[in-house]
């Protein structure tokens, strides 16, 4: 069982957000959204009071009263969860729903399942009394239900549930309030199916090495050991020396308080008959002891506890203890679901660390037995978005033109990513193909911005930002990020994936109108010119293509040999930006030059070059790319 859906209302900074979960959900998103609130309202879920304690400050300002709840849809049933969860999960239910309800101090669980409406009135009666009162009335009131007499309020609710599975055909879908599903009358059903690990980036490690219930350690130890045969052992020595200090005690005091006893008695019948005084040992019965561990740490030859470690390695504990909870679960803890939910993974880790924490986390849900772990968490580094699973992500923002902000979620599925592509301009194959390996991987830094610049290749890109820095303009504090995708070709896919995750972008290409031209320029006298032609042909109509289709889709005019323009969306040169520039800011390729010559660039292509000659060149930039910074600084005002 797996958590398929979570639906959270006026739970802190969330009013009300809608969000679906993969084995692997990453949460983005820039500082105050909600990320690690989706969490926290998670653990509130799983873990009540003993993890969040609400209150009426944790209600949203926008909420209609003050009603908190989380609602978490689960699928992947196994026949051991519907066993568990009866009436909640019956044969061929894909889903179960269950939430959790906080209003005034009253917290509820409800869960949606199968039940016989009248028994769902019972069930709501307050005491065991009334419930019985009621019972006995629909008994005696329909005696062709043959409900069978009960004694209690348990054997009530057993004959009830009984009666409910021997006839589904007279059930129907309720709402049902229950406790036990979360333990609260000490059976805790659902702990049984998952098992809810929260990691906030507040938490201690020196708390969680310690050898409880609810701690990282503790929760190793039990996928982990098995306990039972050593504490069973230890209730036998303790019951032997219980035994002994019974004796010791009868030997040592029972003769003394036999008298003692008899005397008493005896001056006691002056004054009344008919009553003993007996005066025994009182023998303490200490607690049973039980299994336990320590966890310590050997620093060279000192043994130090974790609490005198770093903020570092404490945090590499943790994840240490994480990927043993997730592979060291014996086969009888095997039937519960692990959920790991990490709240900045890449805290206080070197950036070697935290690549080797992303795949240790991924590396946990691949290795799961059964599937059985579904890993979630909350970061602002690139590391920990995988380029193949663009699908996994999860990017909150905030719509503050309201008074009360509210956040939004923003995903993407393959499927629907091929939906919102026009087939003329990227294929469903390349899709499947591109987006993730070609595009994702480039965009993960896009991901976290607040707009993002997309080029052909990285020299456009570093002309772009050295005509920013010139003028002391910082896109990096913009949130502005200037990402080369690789090529003209991907420019729409990568677009499409930006725009789907709320991050709104400017698209910079080349028109390519003298590319054929030097192309046949190239082509040399010999046996294969003809071919060389050919190919120069398709690849001229590839492109002349390529402009209308993506100048469509940018919501321009369509145009196969576009002019050099700048627009809000998109900004084009006629051929490329470095004809632009031989033509328009001759300076730059002097300066250009001068850096090669003085030793301090590099020839060809080179990235650090062009911007560099950019930055420092005499005279102003051109027009258009003064135009195209105005355009960036208005997306993102």
């Amino acid at each position: 069982m797996k958590i398929k859906r979570v639906r959270v209302e006026n739970f802190c900074c969330l009013h009300k957000v809608d969000i679906a979960f993969e084995e692997i959900t990453c949460f983005i998103g820039p500082t105050g959204v909600g990320k690690s609130t989706v969490l926290r309202a998670l653990d509130w879920f799983f873990n009540g009071e003993r993890s969040v304690s609400l209150s009426t400050d944790d209600v949203h300002s926008a909420a209609d009263g003050e009603r908190i709840s989380v609602e978490v849809e689960f699928d992947g049933l196994t026949a051991h969860d519907r066993d568990a969860l009866g009436r909640y999960a019956p044969e061929g239910a894909e889903t179960v729903s269950i939430w959790r309800t906080w209003e005034a101090g009253d917290d509820k669980i409800t869960g949606k399942g199968l039940a016989y409406a009248p028994f769902e009135d019972i069930r709501r009666e307050e005491g065991a009394m009334a419930k019985r009162r009621a019972y006995n009335a629909l008994s005696q009131g329909d005696p062709s239900l043959g409900l069978p007499s009960v004694g209690n309020e348990k054997a009530l609710i057993a004959a009830m549930d009984s009666w409910e599975r021997d006839h589904r055909d007279l059930l129907t879908e309720s709402e049902v309030e229950d406790t036990h599903l979360f333990g609260f009358a000490g059976q805790s059903v659902l702990a049984k199916l998952i098992d809810f690990v929260f990691i906030s980036a507040d938490l201690r490690a020196y708390e969680e090495a310690d050898d409880r219930k609810a701690s990282a350690l503790g929760r190793i130890l039990d996928h982990a050991v098995d306990r039972t045969e050593a504490n069973e052992q230890l209730g036998a020595i303790e019951e032997t020396a219980h035994q002994a200090r019974l004796d010791v005690h009868e030997t040592v005091y029972g003769p003394k308080l036999t008298d003692l006893s008899t005397a008493l008695s005896q001056e006691v019948a002056r004054f009344t008959t008919g009553r003993q005084v007996v005066v025994t040992p009182m023998v303490q019965t200490p607690r049973p002891s039980k299994m336990s561990f320590r966890v310590s740490i050997m620093d060279g030859a000192a043994e130090t506890s974790v609490y005198r470690q770093g903020h570092g390695f404490q945090r590499a504990l943790i994840i240490a203890a994480l990927k043993l909870l997730a592979e060291r679960r014996r086969p009888e803890a095997g039937t519960r679901t692990l959920c790991l939910a990490v709240e900045e993974p890449e805290l206080f880790q070197h950036p070697p660390q935290a690549r080797t924490f992303a795949d240790v986390l991924r590396g946990l849900v691949a290795s799961s037995p059964g599937g059985r772990t579904q890993v979630m968490y909350a970061t602002h580094n690139p590391v920990f978005i995988e380029p193949r699973s663009y699908h996994e992500i999860r990017r909150l923002s905030r719509d503050g033109s309201e008074e009360h902000p509210v956040t939004q979620v923003w995903q993407i599925s393959e499927s629907e990513l091929i939906q919102a592509l026009p087939v003329e301009l990227v294929s469903e194959r390349s899709i499947k193909r591109q987006a993730g390996i070609k595009c994702a991987g480039a965009l993960a830094e896009g991901f976290f911005a607040q707009a993002v610049v997309l080029v052909e290749g990285d020299t456009d890109g570093a002309i772009l930002i050295g005509c920013a820095e010139r003028e002391q303009l910082s896109l990096g504090a913009r949130g502005v990020v200037v990402i080369s995708v690789g090529g003209k070709d991907n420019i729409a896919l990568c677009r499409a994936i930006l725009g789907a995750l709320g991050v709104p972008s400017h698209v910079v290409f080349d028109g390519d109108a003298g590319k054929e031209e030097r192309s046949r320029q190239g082509i040399q006298k010999d046996d294969d010119r003809v071919k060389k032609e050919s190919e120069i042909e398709k690849q001229t109509k590839h492109d002349a293509a390529l402009n209308a289709n993506l100048l469509g889709y940018l919501g321009a005019s369509r145009s196969l040999w576009p002019t050099t323009e700048t627009t809000a969306a998109h900004t084009v040169f006629e051929d490329n930006l470095e004809t632009f520039l031989a033509d328009t800011w001759s300076a730059w390729g002097t300066r250009k030059n001068e850096l090669i010559a003085s030793g301090d660039g590099f020839p060809a292509k080179n990235a650090a070059t062009y911007r560099e000659a950019a930055r420092t060149a005499a005279g102003d930039p051109p027009f258009v790319l003064q135009a195209l910074l105005e355009n960036i600084k208005t997306m993102v005002k």
